[in-house]
């Protein structure tokens, strides 16, 4: 995990999991943070780049996405699948993970290669964290999409297509001083660069508001293991 906003997302996500009721040691299923815990107003910085995925049908689709991520894509991502950025069979993979997320013990952090069609490219990390909503675990996902350089063309030349490197299994809640972690958060900063005032927040902000009034209503890692053309990586810690 390379990014400060993929850490500070798995920080926030770590706050509401042990409010939700967890315990150090337990062995049980963990209990996921519900929907409606999550506060824009607690995670300002990062919004440009957070998504929310829901399970529709068959599809696990955009809910939501950041001004950040619409930016780097081309196009409003709200209601395309989140397999549908990726190519050839990582679609299968992508649309996989998302749809396992929340039925076992783990999250689960994919770096990908995103390209653009002059062959521009960039590595990208997303964080895919479980929660539940109407009493179904893992019926909404909580992401953070980050890339890990900014290049110049970087938000004005879409990616196009995104391929995976690797995917890494956490039980983050394994380590003992995960819950005492303090929540810090930088002076909004969007991924193209341009440091916010704290007196505004991406537009995000006021969607992901009428959003819960709405549903009210590569390092080195160890574990590695091939699958397929994939490395899947078991990792407690973040």
């Amino acid at each position: 995990m390379r990014q400060k906003n993929t850490k500070q997302m798995l920080n926030y996500w770590l706050n509401l999991y042990w409010q939700a009721g967890n315990s150090a040691g337990q062995n049980s299923q963990p209990i996921w943070p519900s929907r409606d815990d999550v506060q824009p107003s607690e995670c300002r910085s990062l919004l440009g780049n957070m998504f929310i995925l829901e399970r529709n049908g068959p599809n696990v689709d955009y809910r939501l996405a950041g001004t950040n991520l619409c930016h780097m894509y081309g196009r409003e991502l709200k209601q395309e699948t989140f397999a549908e950025a990726f190519v050839g069979d990582d679609q299968r993979s992508a649309e996989s993970w998302v749809h396992r997320l929340g039925l076992d013990d783990y999250i689960v952090l994919i770096c990908t290669l995103g390209e653009t069609e002059y062959n521009d490219a960039v590595n990208i990390e997303t964080l895919l964290l479980p929660l539940t909503h109407n009493d179904q675990p893992g019926n909404r996902i909580l992401g953070i999409t980050t890339p890990c350089e900014t290049p110049s063309w970087l938000g004005a030349t879409p990616i196009i297509g995104q391929s995976i490197r690797s995917v890494r299994i956490l039980r983050p809640w394994e380590d003992a001083g995960s819950h005492f972690q303090p929540l810090q958060f930088d002076a909004p900063k969007d991924v193209f660069g341009t440091r916010r005032s704290n007196d505004h927040s991406p537009n995000i902000f006021m969607d992901l508001k009428k959003s819960i009034a709405e549903d009210a209503a590569a390092h080195e890692f160890s574990g590695i293991k091939q699958v397929k053309h994939l490395r899947v990586i078991e990792g407690g810690r973040a």
